[in-house]
């Protein structure tokens, strides 16, 4: 049976709005330092939350168990896309961090490196690219270049300018 009485509905309404408007997925920016203009190019990457590694389970008497929390976990991954150039800004990019010992920091924004209102900082990154298909038949659809990135988070938020 649904729940439809008008007024109880309502005060979900109004508690759900009093927390706030949601944040959109594309309200926000990946940036790496030193290749600060690639933030126009970057379409897809993962956002740093903490939280529990994992689960150990404790054994108890009469063959019950408990489970107890593993460690924060710090090292994290996840997908990232990059739209490529004619020019080949994404592939230049990936040949020189991978001359300068192929790790960066960067920092991933709610809303734009110019106008945010939180930031937080990632440590010691890299990117594993997947060979990207080609599809001469599509005639609609940028080139898209995706791989997982790896990166160290530590909850550190920088308060934003609006």
């Amino acid at each position: 049976m649904t729940v439809s009485n008008p007024a109880y509905l309502q005060s979900l309404y109004n508690t759900t709005r009093a927390m706030g408007d949601k944040a959109i997925s594309s309200d926000a920016a990946f940036e790496i330092e030193g290749f600060e203009q690639m933030w126009l190019l970057t379409k897809q990457f993962p956002w740093p939350e903490l939280s529990s590694a994992g689960e150990i389970e404790i054994p108890m008497p009469l063959g019950a168990a408990k489970w107890e929390a593993q460690q924060v976990k710090v090292n994290q991954q996840g997908q990232i896309t990059l739209m490529e150039t004619k020019a080949g800004h994404v592939s230049k990019m990936m040949l020189n961090l991978i001359r300068t010992g192929g790790k960066f920091n960067a920092k991933v924004y709610e809303g734009t490196p110019s106008q945010f209102s939180v930031a937080k900082p990632i440590y010691d990154c890299f990117i594993q690219l997947d060979n990207p298909d080609r599809d001469w038949e599509n005639r609609s659809q940028v080139l898209n270049i995706s791989g997982t990135l790896f990166f160290h988070y530590f909850n550190e938020e920088i308060p934003g300018n609006i």
